[in-house]
């Protein structure tokens, strides 16, 4: 994988990105002569990953020009940037190192990188999920689907974990990777002779250019509901549905949900852009592919458009909730359009698990613990629900927080939730960041307004969830959220160990 200088400059101007190029102090609108074919071995944003013959990328709302000095010493090749840097960089010791000035470096990184790789992508058939709630569920049921079906050749990208041979999994840490990284990783996928994409596309994804151009041949819809509102992420509803609904301007086929509340909206723009669109629903819907829901996770499917795969029979999916369901539905329709119905369909839905989502343990006293990543209104209420279906007789214990620094407007969700469901809430840390969880927790609490709801403050997550498994009796109920099985907390800008719900609560339990 190599590019030279000559030809990055012009997939910058097919894509209506370059400004300009400065070497040593001069403009010019291409590559002179003796830059022309210099050569670029490789990719970073990062200057401690720089070595000789990187082209390094000046991203950032705060860009520090001093990164731009390390990776030039460690041997960068060229420079990409939104501005000139050339009095910071001291151009008289590097007097050669060509700075590619750009209208949008975010577009300009996901634009050369995909070139870099190969155009990935155009060596697998991309499947892009969206939607507030449900996303990482939904893209490990398409994946376990379509694998049974299909072998081992489909990748996953999800915020759990990835898996790029068809096997493997290596823990994530972005919902949607920067674009560099995941056009590598996509290139990876097909060194290791995938043939299909299985990912999440957060709204975030598309706001910071992380998917810029990056063609799906399936975006599917699932759910919007106001979240992520916050100075750092998304300022208004109106600014998280405009980037969540840029899949369609980037799908062949729009699959959305057709009880989603901006169905006609969705719907209405994929049309005018010519794109195919198929729903599913409920049978309470008008969806082509509709669900009629069972007992314990069993459902029914009816395909009401005989235009398209033909669906329907009986289901299951082994994660309880009603909204698993609608979930699994969203699967089954992708997986109609890229495989062969068949047994395996329903084979491969029951054996899917998703690692910290709606995980059961149970102890000898019959304590009842669920692990799940649940974080906003319409998911834990959705789960709170539940478990006081499956749990009548005793409390629901909850230990929650909420993430430092974004969307603050989730507090007052989770304070409404509590308040509707719980009979004793314990607040903790989830992911300060930057913030005092003290406040976090008050935050939440200032919002619960159930007078018979026992509230408890600490901030300690492992102790939190150790107290609450020590004030739970036989027939209660514990639901610990947000961070299922996730081993690190972010905490004033670094990752910090932990130890992980799920594996806490089985220790505790298991004793």
């Amino acid at each position: 994988m190599t590019m030279t200088l000559s030809e990055i400059i012009t997939v910058l101007k097919d894509a209506g990105l370059f400004k300009e190029l400065i070497v040593a102090g001069k403009w010019h609108d291409r590559a002179p002569e003796e830059l022309a074919n210099r050569t670029v071995l490789d990719l970073s944003y990062d200057s401690r990953t720089v070595k000789e013959g990187t082209l390094f990328f000046c991203k950032g709302l705060k860009f520090d020009p001093k990164y731009l000095t390390m990776a030039a010493n460690q041997g960068a090749s060229v420079a990409m940037a939104p501005a000139d840097y050339s009095a910071q960089l001291k151009t008289s010791e590097h007097p050669d190192l060509p700075q590619v000035i750009v209208t949008d470096i975010q577009k300009a990184m996901a634009t050369v990188s995909r070139a870099f790789f190969g155009y990935p992508d155009r060596n697998l058939t991309v499947i892009g999920y969206t939607g507030t709630k449900g996303k990482t569920t939904s893209v490990y049921f398409t994946r376990h689907v379509m694998a049974k079906v299909l072998g081992k050749v489909v990748a996953q990208l999800s915020s759990i974990d990835e898996c790029l041979d068809g096997e493997t999994f290596i823990p994530a840490h972005l919902t949607t990777p920067e674009s560099l990284d995941l056009f590598r990783m996509m290139k990876e996928a097909v060194d290791n002779q995938m043939k299909y994409l299985v990912m999440e596309v957060s709204s975030q994804s598309y706001k910071k250019s992380r998917v810029f151009g990056l063609p799906l041949d399936i975006g599917v819809f699932l759910n919007i509901s106001p979240d992520h509102i916050s100075p750092v992420e998304h300022p208004s509803f109106e600014d998280y549905l405009a980037c969540k609904s840029e899949i369609i301007d980037n799908c062949r086929i729009l699959v959305v949900n057709r009880e989603c509340s901006q169905y006609d909206y969705l719907a209405e723009k994929a049309h005018d852009l010519g794109k195919q669109v198929i729903s599913f629903g409920s049978d309470q819907s008008a969806a082509d592919y509709q669900y009629r829901l069972g007992e314990h996770g069993y459902f029914t499917v009816t395909t009401a458009n005989p235009a398209l795969p033909k669906l329907d029979g009986d289901f299951r999916v082994m994660m309880p909730g009603d909204f698993n369901v609608a979930n699994a539905l969203a699967a089954l329709t992708v997986a109609a359009q890229v495989a062969p119905v068949s047994e395996d369909f329903r084979a491969g839905l029951a054996e899917t698990t998703v690692p910290g989502r709606m995980e059961f343990i149970k102890d000898k006293q019959g304590v009842v613990a669920c692990v799940d990543y649940a974080h906003n209104y319409l998911s834990l209420t959705a789960s709170f629900n539940f478990m006081k279906h499956e749990f009548k007789d005793g409390r629901l214990i909850v230990v929650i927080g909420a993430a430092g620094g974004k969307a603050e407007s989730r507090r007052k969700d989770i304070g409404r939730a509590l308040s509707q469901y719980a009979d004793v809430a314990i607040l903790t840390s989830e992911d300060n960041f930057f913030e005092d969880p003290h406040q976090i927790a008050a935050d939440i609490k200032e919002n619960i307004d159930n007078p018979d709801l026992e509230v408890i403050v600490n901030v300690d997550r492992k102790a939190a969830i150790e107290q609450a498994y020590a004030m739970a009796k036989p027939g209660d109920a514990l639901f610990m959220a947000a961070k299922g099985r996730e081993t690190f907390m972010h905490e004033k800008g670094k990752d910090v160990p932990y130890q992980g719900d799920y594996q806490i609560t089985k220790q505790l339990m298991e004793k």
